[in-house]
Formats: C-alpha cells, structure tokens, sequence
C-alpha cells in the first residue's frame, strides 16, 4: 500500500515540483543580496528591466506553447512518432520568432536605453532570447516527467549563482549580470534537449502545414500570456520609463518576494494541471484548494510581521521604502493561489480549457485600460500600479469562479 502510495505519478510530481520551487526560492536568496550590494537600487532596477524584457521575450518565443503543448503532449502521450513532428514544428517555430524578438529587442533598447545599455549587454541580451526560446519544460510537463525539469534547473541555478558570487564580486558591472544569466540558460536549453532523447523522444523534421496548425492552436494561449505579461511584466517597464530605474528597482524588489512565494504556492497548480487533463476529477482540485487556502493565507500574514527584516536580510537599507508594497504583494499572493488552481487545470478537468485564456485577456485588457487611466492622470506611481494589479486579479478569480459553476450547471453549453 504504501509502496504503491509512493509511486503514485501525482505525489512524485509533487515532490519534484516542491523541491524545484524550494530551489526557486533560496537560489534567488543568494543572489539578490549580492546584486542589491554590488549593483545599488539604480542599476539593481535597470538588471530588472532588462529580466522584464526577455521575460516578454520569452512569452512571444513560447508563444503559449507551455500550456498548449503540455496538453497536447500529456494527451498523446503514447504516440511517439506525432510527439516528435510536433516537437520539430515547436522548434521551428521557436527559431522564427526568435529572430523577430530579437530584431524588435534591439530596437527598443536602443531607442529606450541606449545610454546605459551597451553593445557587449546587447550582445549577451539576443544571445539569452535565442537560448530561452529552446527550454521546454511544457514537454517534460506533458510527459509528467518532473524530476528532469528539477535536476536541469538545479543544476543550471548553482552554476549561476557561483558564477555571480565569483565575478561579480570582482568586476562590478550589470554586463556580469547578463552574462551569467545567458550561460545559465544556455545550460538550461542544451540540458532538456538531451533529456528529450534520454527518456526515449526524439525531435522529427518540421512540415510547414503542422507548424501552422500548432501556431494556429496555441494562438489563444499565447494571447493569454501576454494578457498576463500587461499586469506582470509590463508594470516594471512602465515604472522605469516614467519615475525611473530606481523606482523600478525598489517595485521589482518586492516584486521578487512575492514571485518566491507564489512559486512555493504555485507548486499545486502545476501538479494537477496534466493530472486534471487526463482524469477531470474537479471535486479532487476543489478539495485539495480548499484545504490549502487558509494554511496559505495564514503563511502570506506571517510573512508579513516580519516584511522589514526580510527586506533587510535580502536587499539592505536602500530598499526599506519598499515595505508596505511587500504586505500588499503578500495579499496578492493569497489571491493568485486560488486564481490559478481555478486556473488551467480547473477549465481542463471540465474540457473548457481555452476560456482560462479568456479571463486572463478580458484581466489584461482591464489593467491595460487602469495603467492607461493612472497614466492620463498622471498618477503612476507604485502603490497605484500595484493596486491594479490586485484588482485585476481579483476580476480574474471571481470571473474564473462564476465560469466554472456555469459550465457544471450547464454541462451541454458549448
């Protein structure tokens, strides 16, 4: 029994998943001490614009495939020869819009930040979105493979932070940054690749018509993500353009807590997902949100007593004012844990997977709508920026939640 308790798909994925976001969570804490000392608020803000740039980067090479092909990979499991033509047309795509975002990469910082960005950065910046585009963790997702997606990151994350450790600690520049970061995804993409033929897939020549279709399908995926990228991504830019890379740099340090933490808590959300795509059991994913909920909430307000010295531990002195945009993001957290368990694994497990993509568009659209208002009203600050994003989400949760109870009530709509 309890052998067979072990063995169980679901809790090995669990695990893996737990060990790799706890990985997520104390590698970050190495690092940004040393970039918050070494680098100081203002280039520690310009480090972050540059990550919220090949963070878009990375959603257009993706282009929703991290949602569309973990599904199409968990569903076809067992056909090795259409895995591989369709792991052939997401590479090829991959390659093409690589080349378009790095031409639109360039170009924009050239025209924003040319007189702190220079050519060697630039260099290393469309190295990194070429190397990025080729991590596939939704193939290893599909397959429910999640302990190679830990070891790869495992791996790659020590190299990055001794890296970091050792150069920069000797040459003080943002360049140090960018180069380990390109190593560390270089390490990354060459890793899953020879994973893909360790567990027994192999990557077939590409057809132009089967490259159409998978970009065809994933395009409300990829609508779906950058919707997200409005009310993630897209807040660090706006804050550095108007106020600021200092400004930046304080939002995007409390920014980085919040991401830790809901990393630890996004470890269920990513479990069920394939689990939800092939059994549908919903009654198991509301149980097993309902049961974590408060646990999470009740974390999120012990942080919370202690926001000053975390910042303290992690940041320094200079990054102190970022106290009460900390508490708030803590709030945020409790918010995003449901909003994504109501997510994607809620909408596969009742067949209505794409109207997750809806949400996040109508969500993406509403905050796009609120950053244009504060905009208009010239007042875009961070408290400001960082309330649109908790009423967004909260939108997006009950949206989530009345869509759901909808489709159960009415399981003939289509």
């Amino acid at each position: 029994m309890h052998k067979k308790f072990l063995n169980n798909k679901l809790i090995k994925n669990a695990v893996s998943l737990g060990i790799l976001q706890i990985s997520n969570y104390v590698f970050p804490l190495l690092i940004w001490p040393l970039l918050a000392k070494f680098l100081g608020v203002e280039n520690f803000g310009l480090v972050m614009i540059v990550f919220s740039i090949l963070t878009l980067a990375y959603m257009f090479t993706d282009f929703g495939f991290n949602i569309s092909v973990t599904h199409l990979v968990a569903q076809y499991y067992n056909d090795r020869q259409r895995i591989g033509v369709l792991l052939g047309n997401i590479f090829l795509i991959k390659l093409i819009l690589s080349v378009i975002v790095s031409v639109a990469t360039t170009a924009y910082i050239l025209v924003e930040l040319s007189d702190k960005i220079d050519l060697l950065a630039l260099i290393f910046i469309n190295i990194t979105i070429f190397s990025q585009a080729f991590h596939c963790i939704w193939f290893f997702q599909g397959i429910e493979r999640m302990g190679v997606i830990t070891k790869v990151n495992i791996i790659a994350k020590i190299g990055y932070t001794i890296l970091v450790f050792i150069i920069l600690s000797l040459y003080q520049h943002i360049n140090v940054v960018f180069f380990c970061f390109l190593i560390n995804q270089t390490i990354v993409a060459v890793l899953f690749i020879i994973n893909i033929y360790k567990n027994g897939f192999f990557v077939l020549n590409p057809t132009f018509k089967g490259s159409w279709r998978e970009l065809k399908y994933s395009f409300s995926f990829f609508i779906s993500r950058i919707s997200v990228s409005v009310y993630t991504t897209v807040n660090v830019l706006i804050l550095g353009h108007f106020l600021g890379t200092s400004i930046a740099g304080l939002y995007s340090a409390a920014e980085k807590i919040y991401s830790a933490v809901n990393g630890v808590f996004g470890i269920v959300a990513q479990t069920m997902y394939p689990y939800m795509v092939k059994t549908g059991n919903i009654k198991l994913l509301c149980m097993v949100v309902g049961l974590l909920s408060i646990p999470v909430c009740f974390m999120c307000y012990i942080l919370s007593l202690y926001v000053e010295e975390i910042i303290l531990l992690l940041f320094g002195n200079d990054f102190l004012s970022a106290n009460e945009l900390v508490k708030q993001f803590l709030f945020l957290a409790c918010i995003t844990f449901v909003s994504f368990n109501m997510g994607y694994p809620a909408f596969s497990a009742i067949k209505r997977v794409k109207w997750a993509n809806y949400t996040v568009v109508i969500g993406g659209l509403l905050h796009l709508s609120g950053l244009f208002i504060l905009i208009i009203l010239n007042q875009v600050n961070m408290k400001n920026v960082l309330l649109m994003v908790i009423f967004t989400e909260s939108f997006i949760l009950l949206c989530r939640i009345f869509l759901i109870i909808f489709f159960l009530r009415n399981v003939k709509y289509i």
